[in-house]
């Protein structure tokens, strides 16, 4: 997959690791008090709502969640089936796997 120099040394680590740990729960902390207990469900190439030919228009990489806990207001939409995205815009500080963080 190609990534932006932007995404490349925020995303990279944790997209090549992705394949070990995709079937276990993870928690994305943005903080102490601001994390997600969430498992995988899928990643895919997305963009920011401009249209091609507008300035700004930017493509990235997008991974979906499905939430199993949340403590407090992590920089997130969830829907209401429990689905979230990051991508490198609003992607957690660490994100761990089994304790051992993983990005």
């Amino acid at each position: 997959m190609y990534f932006s120099e932007k995404e490349e040394k925020v995303i990279r680590t944790f997209y090549v690791n992705l394949d070990s740990y995709a079937r276990d729960e993870m928690v994305l902390k943005w903080d102490e008090d601001n994390y997600i207990v969430a498992t995988f469900d899928t990643c895919f190439e997305d963009d920011n709502d401009c249209e091609m030919d507008e300035e700004g228009y930017e493509e990235f990489t997008s991974f979906a969640f499905t939430v199993v806990a949340v403590r407090g207001n992590p920089p997130v939409y969830i829907t209401e089936d429990d689905g979230f995205l990051i991508d490198y815009h609003n992607f957690p500080k660490e994100i761990l796997v089994g304790g051992k963080k993983i990005n």
